[in-house]
């Protein structure tokens, strides 16, 4: 069924909602109860995780039911893949309060659930469970002589008989069975009645929960997570005893009935577990005396087939009945079943959880993919607080998101109930606190965010000058003691600190500062001017800011439109988080990257038609992906439909260069990475386009068919600006020709998507890929050392080193001198073997703590302006820039940033912040870790000589052991003692080890709560039915010893946080008394 738990705030289902697990279909209450963050479940896809869980609390829950029998029960705001169409390609999400009768909702059948290989025994007790529920009788006859615990069986011939005793050998050896044979109306069947006797059943009976007779039978819990043999079992033993298999011409049917209807349902969604899809129908009694019954039927084709490899019949005329019936033609059943919603139903309130995934879906439904969005605001409290609550989901599922605050009327505006309005910087503040308590995808990482103003807004001067502001602040905290790193308290005490800040700026403003001519912002309500600047001393304050706290970046309005392809839709205002993605508001991108020491050689040349090859498959799979996955807003997924932007890149383009031996700052380098991009990009249109041959063009394609092209034509234009001298021959002249190729087929066929590439920062993903650089950037420096959010350091030595300095002609034995000077000293300079010519290749962003060379910020600039002419939206790039650098120098960068064609520019000065994540050196961190190091060493607790202690005997499915514990004065555990009742000397002492080591963990102050959380709710044999009220089932040995100590030791409270609930056994227990 397909169920998807992203972008809800309060969403959730009732306890018996299955989710499909690694471990079979387990209670979402229970998965919730028990805390089981990190178990694998299935979605669309394959597997994903469970990132965080939540009881949600009492509810309204309703039903949905499907006329094939399948139904899903939810709270009103859960939401849920629904259609109004029957065959919609995109996938459409609704909340369960906008269903209605006809539309249809997908359901997937064939998600096969694959968990751990059966026992024999466990397949012997399903198949024996399995009978019983539907052709046997458990429990106490009133009449007789014996009136204990009875099961009984029915068998009709020879086959059932054996299938039946077979089993009960297998769970049974010692117990005698009575066998009687029976007089049958019908005189070809051999009719035999099959009974044990006797409270030894119960441990089995209850296991299963076979006193359960009539319309109260389910299929037993134990069963939802037995192994698929099992189920296997259990499903044959069903069909045997209840079903029937018969052609009629050219229709088929396999099917049983039961006059349990939940008992139906339940098998219905049981045999998706083995990738088998049927339907309920319901066939009316007319007799007042009966009941009527509900029939499970597999009639397709494919899904006879299947039951026939997956479970079949015991009997041989059943079983040839089912093979005649597979000699019935039919449809298969496709992998998704578009099932029609017959009714919505209130089925009272509930208690309701509530689980997230990694992928943002769970049971078999969409992927959630983007992690970069555009939203939108509009000036009124109502749209102010629907972006707060957009953003925080957006932060919740691992994503960043970005806005222009322009269209807020500025903190001198009036505001219609009288009195000024607050302005877009106090609302700034609320995003900031919301982005920084919500760690992006449940992760240390911090939300992204990106946040906007004009220029001309008169509220700009308080945005520029925002952030470094509280920057001093934070400043002052750390010299007043407080902890200064990445989470501490000095930068979590001040605002902004979770944001990237950008003004957007015309070339109306820069032709303004060039002539250092007067500039005016104007009011947002009624456009009249609010303040007049001279222009150069607003770009001095952004500068000085800047130079500051490295905020505000520049985004350059006036260019980005130049280059918008949908210039007819609507003006590009804003951007993503880090700058990249610069497309209409409320859209999504889906990024992707692709690693370019993949496709080059050990000399550093790139393999043309490999790289060609890689980019088609990607941007096909990005395009497949748009229609398939969720979205936070309805807003955004429409856009998202309409003009599918992608945003293909790259990573290590820095290594790269230096493997060829090409300086970073360099024309040379410069002109190889531009080629590689014109490529990149060319044919990723040239993708676009052939995919619109086959299944048309983006929705607004013929609207903004002009602009389109025009673009396309700048990027072609640049491709020939390309110099000769600098770039391999073949690189070039495939580049040049995909220009050509992307203009062709695009005039022709019109592009799929609206947007193709950007330059991604690539830091999580690069590092994932195992890249020396990410994005566009060089190397910070050839030895960093990263310091990790939460504490910790890692060093991170570049890899490229190596293989750039054999193809400089170094020998092996000079190579490895230099790199061990290298390792030694943190820096390539000075090692006595490296040529001066070379040094510029091994330049880096940082100069080293012991070097004195690192690359201009000029070259980071130029190396972007070199490329942007080939990205569809822009890079994401930091220019780095050294400490001593001015004001000056900083607005002479985002002066030439602006000459050069850039969209967006952002600088860092080294040192501005009093933390950073890279540094070159480890110096610092060690001096102070040398001042404040204390060394902790263990206690050990011991317990008196003369101690109190309890022992406690159990008994797990017939496993008889005894549980000693030694107690301190004050009543806690401090040792444990297991014994192990007739179990040989390995149990025992294995047994004697594992109750050793927890009586060490306990008296070295181990909590007990953790060993509990560790320990309980481990599954191997010997498992079963326990003789404690409070623990009736165990899954282990391990697991009972822990839960039991958790009854006994750990507060009330505390039972439910890890995993362990004694509550309703205690309160039965009370009745009892």
């Amino acid at each position: 069924m397909g169920v998807e738990e992203h972008p809800q705030c309060s969403a959730c289902q009732p306890y018996y909602a299955r989710v499909n697990t690694v471990d079979g279909l387990i209670p979402i209450g229970e998965i919730v109860e028990k805390n089981l963050v990190g178990l694998p479940v299935y979605d669309a896809n394959g597997l994903t995780q469970i990132v965080a869980v939540k009881n949600n609390g009492r509810k309204q829950v309703y039903r949905i039911r499907l006329n094939d029998g399948f139904y899903v029960d939810a709270t009103a705001d859960h939401v849920v893949c629904a259609h109004d169409e029957r065959r919609t390609f995109s996938l459409e999400w609704k909340p369960v309060s906008e269903l209605k009768p006809g539309m249809k909702m997908r359901v997937y059948p064939h998600v096969k659930t694959v968990t751990r290989q059966a026992t024999e025994r466990e397949v012997a007790e399903a198949a024996l469970a399995g009978w019983l529920q539907t052709d046997g009788f458990v429990g106490k006859y009133e009449q007789g002589t014996n009136r204990s615990l009875t099961i009984e069986f029915i068998t009709a011939n020879d086959e059932e008989h054996e299938w039946v005793s077979s089993n009960l050998r297998i769970v049974f050896p010692t117990h005698h069975a009575k066998v009687r044979e029976v007089e049958a109306k019908d005189k070809s069947l051999k009719v035999r009645r099959i009974r044990l006797y006797g409270e030894e059943l119960r441990p089995f009976v209850e296991k299963y929960d076979l006193l359960k007779r009539g319309r109260g039978v389910r299929v037993p819990e134990s069963i939802w997570t037995a192994p698929n043999d099992a189920v296997a079992a259990y499903l044959k033993s069903i069909f045997q005893a209840e079903g029937y298999a018969s052609t009629h011409g050219r229709s088929a049917h396999i099917a049983f009935a039961m006059i349990s209807k939940e008992f139906v349902e339940d098998v219905q969604v049981l045999m998706t577990r083995l990738g088998l899809y049927s339907r309920i129908r319901r066939k009316i009694e007319l007799r007042e005396d009966r009941h009527d019954t509900f029939e499970l039927d597999v009639s397709i084709r494919s899904e006879r087939e299947k039951f026939l490899n997956e479970v079949g019949f015991v009997s041989s005329g059943k079983s040839t009945a089912l093979m005649q019936s597979i000699t019935v033609t039919g449809k298969e059943c496709p992998e998704i079943r578009f099932s029609e919603i017959l009714s919505i139903e209130p089925l009272g309130e509930m208690q309701v959880y509530d689980i997230q995934t990694q992928s943002g879906n769970y049971l078999s439904n969409s992927v959630l993919v983007h992690n970069c969005f555009i939203n939108s605001v509009k000036d009124s409290m109502k749209s102010i607080l629907e972006l707060a609550v957009t953003e925080g989901m957006l932060f919740k599922f691992g994503s960043g998101a970005g806005t222009n605050l322009s269209s807020l009327r500025s903190s001198m505006e009036q505001v219609k109930g009288g009195g000024r309005a607050s302005g877009p910087v106090s609302f700034m503040k609320g995003y900031d606190a919301f982005a920084g308590v919500i760690k992006s995808g449940g992760k240390t990482r911090r939300a992204a965010k990106m946040q906007i103003l004009n220029v001309d807004h008169p509220d700009i001067e308080e945005f520029v000058n925002c952030k470094w502001k509280e920057e001093k602040k934070a400043w002052a905290l750390i010299e007043a003691g407080y902890d200064g790193s990445f989470g501490g308290e000095a930068y979590d005490s001040v605002f902004f600190q979770n944001a990237n800040l950008s003004v957007r700026v015309t070339d109306e403003f820069m032709h303004a500062v060039e002539k250092d001519r007067e500039f005016s912002t104007r009011y947002v309500t009624t456009g009249e001017v609010a303040k007049t600047y001279k222009a150069r001393e607003l770009m001095d304050m952004i500068a000085e800011a800047a130079w500051l706290c490295g905020d505000p970046g520049m985004q350059f309005d006036t260019t980005v439109n130049k280059w918008n392809p949908v210039l007819n839709s609507g003006r590009i205002t804003s951007s993503n988080p880090c700058s990249e993605y610069m497309f209409l508001d409320n859209s999504a991108c889906n990024l992707a990257s692709l690693n370019l020491l993949k496709f080059a050689d050990e000399k550093g040349k790139v393999d043309v038609e490999k790289f060609k090859h890689a980019v088609e498959i990607l941007i096909t799979a990005m395009e497949i992906i748009v229609g398939f996955a969720g979205y936070p807003t309805e807003a955004i997924r429409q856009n998202s439909l309409d003009y599918r932007p992608l945003g293909i890149g790259y990573a290590n383009l820095g290594a790269l260069l230096m493997l060829r031996g090409l300086p970073y700052d360099s024309d040379e380098g410069r002109e190889h990475a531009a080629a590689i991009t014109a490529l990149l990009t060319a044919q990723g249109y040239i993708t676009s386009a052939l995919i619109a041959k086959r299944l048309g063009p983006f929705k607004h394609y013929k609207k903004n068919e002009e602009p389109f092209l025009r673009v396309i034509g700048l990027h072609k234009e640049h491709a020939y600006k390309l110099d000769e001298k600098n770039v391999p021959a073949e690189l070039l002249r495939a580049a040049r020709g995909a220009w050509e190729t992307a203009l062709e087929v695009g005039k022709e066929n019109g592009f799929r998507n609206a947007q193709i590439s950007v330059i991604a920062p690539t830091g999580t993903i690069g590092f994932m890929m195992d890249c020396d650089t990410t994005g566009i950037e060089p190397d910070i420096a050839l030895v960093k050392y990263k310091w990790m959010v939460g504490g910790g350091m890692m060093k991170m030595v570049n890899n490229t080193v190596p293989g750039a300095l054999k193809n400089l002609g170094y020998s092996e034995e000079e190579r490895k001198s230099i790199l061990a000077y290298m390792e030694e000293h943190d820096t390539i300079e000075g090692a006595p073997e490296l040529k001066e010519e070379h040094l510029p290749v091994f330049d880096c962003a940082f100069k080293p703590a012991k070097g004195k060379r690192s690359i201009h910020y000029m070259g980071h600039v130029r190396m972007m302006a070199a490329v942007q002419p080939f990205i569809s939206g822009a890079i994401s790039k930091t220019v780095n820039m050294p400490n001593e650098a001015t004001v000056k120098d900083v607005a002479n960068v985002y002066m030439t940033a602006w000459r050069l064609g850039l969209k967006a520019i952002a600088i860092y000065r080294d040192g501005s912040k009093r933390t950073q994540a890279l540094t070159t050196s480890r110096e610092k961190k060690e001096v102070k870790a040398k001042e404040e190091r204390v060394v902790y060493r263990p206690v050990r607790r011991r317990l008196p000589d003369e101690r109190k202690a309890i022992t406690h005997k159990f008994s797990i499915a017939g496993h008889e052991g005894y549980l000693t514990v030694g107690l301190y004065e004050d009543g806690s555990p401090g040792e444990i003692f297991i014994v192990m009742a007739k179990q040989g000397s390995t149990i025992s002492g294995m047994m004697d080890a594992f109750a050793t080591s927890v009586s060490m963990a306990l008296q070295y102050g181990v909590p007990l709560k953790d060993l509990v959380r560790k320990f309980a709710h481990m599954r191997f044999e010997p498992a079963g039915m326990t003789n404690n009220k409070q623990i009736r089932i165990a899954k282990s040995i391990v697991d009972y010893i822990f839960r039991w100590l958790a009854v006994k030791f750990l507060p009330p409270d505390e039972l439910a946080s890890v995993g362990v609930n004694a509550i309703e056994e205690k309160e039965e227990e009370k009745v009892e008394v």
